[in-house]
């Protein structure tokens, strides 16, 4: 792992989150009150303006428009404020650079966050939370845009070779950069102090019974939910073709199997949502 960190750290310069980021991150680790995020927030007026549309738009309107951002945060709930932010966040974090198609990767993403959250509201004895489901599902592939970003050109023939060939992306990422987008995730993410959950599921989504057995139902319910989503035929901007997925593999996270067409309606309902608020 240290030979990883040096390659990165030389080859592949670490984007920093900006600074209201950082510590909108750090507050929202700590349950900070309303009053907390919304000060540090307007600092930044595109991302709290976007704030705002969200707690004023047609699912969410009142008896009368909202102007503060406090009161934004009351209408929105701690957890929906919590993923409007870390979507905000790093939906808008990483500049649009090569083929690498960005609209493509955010969808998919922000479908296995969906989907990884709503198998862990189904299923039957998971001790997970909520919010670092939702997370880890968000941020599972962020090594493929950390890659891409860092080794533009270089990228861009990582991508090619894996639509035209029959080799996985990780192995093409491995062969012409010498790391592979797990790695390179579980290196950022420990760069940026996320917990240690999140660092495992970017890292072992795609082989979650190599993650640390306490760690596996979090790594588990984001392999299924990014199973399902490409099933749903979105891909995420690097390749196009990804894992198969059957319903039956919701038994694996503790979900009844005759549940799916469910949770697929719910997922699709509340990506459109999520999508609006993040443009």
């Amino acid at each position: 792992m240290e030979d990883i960190r040096t390659k990165l750290k030389s080859e592949h310069p670490l984007p920093p989150l900006p600074a209201v980021a950082t510590r909108l991150l750090d507050l929202i680790n700590q349950d900070a009150a309303f009053e907390e995020l919304a000060a540090v927030l307007a600092s930044d007026s595109a991302m709290a303006a976007r704030v705002l549309r969200v707690a004023n738009s047609a699912a969410l309107r009142g008896a009368s428009p909202i102007a503060s951002l406090t009161e934004a945060f009351m209408r929105l709930g701690t957890m929906q404020l919590r993923q409007l932010i870390l979507g905000l966040v790093f939906v808008h974090h990483f500049p649009r650079r090569g083929a690498f198609d960005y609209v493509a990767f955010w969808r998919h993403s922000l479908h296995v966050a969906l989907a990884a959250q709503q198998l862990a509201r189904h299923s039957i004895g998971l001790n997970v939370s909520g919010f670092d489901v939702y997370t880890a599902g968000l941020l599972h592939d962020i090594g493929i845009a950390y890659l891409n970003l860092s080794a533009t050109t270089r990228y861009k023939e990582v991508i090619v070779e894996t639509r035209s060939g029959t080799e996985s992306l990780a192995a093409v990422e491995q062969r012409l950069l010498g790391v592979n987008h797990a790695e390179a995730a579980g290196y950022l993410l420990g760069e940026w102090k996320f917990p240690a959950g999140i660092i495992a599921t970017c890292r072992y989504h795609d082989r979650p019974d190599e993650a640390r057995e306490s760690l596996r139902d979090l790594v588990r319910l984001v392999h299924v939910g990014d199973c399902l989503v490409w099933g749903m035929g979105l891909d995420n901007g690097a390749r196009r073709v990804g894992p198969d997925f059957d319903p039956l593999m919701l038994a694996e996270v503790r979900v009844e199997p005759s549940l799916y067409e469910m949770i697929l309606a719910e997922i699709k309902a509340m990506a459109a949502q999520v999508e609006s608020s993040l443009a």
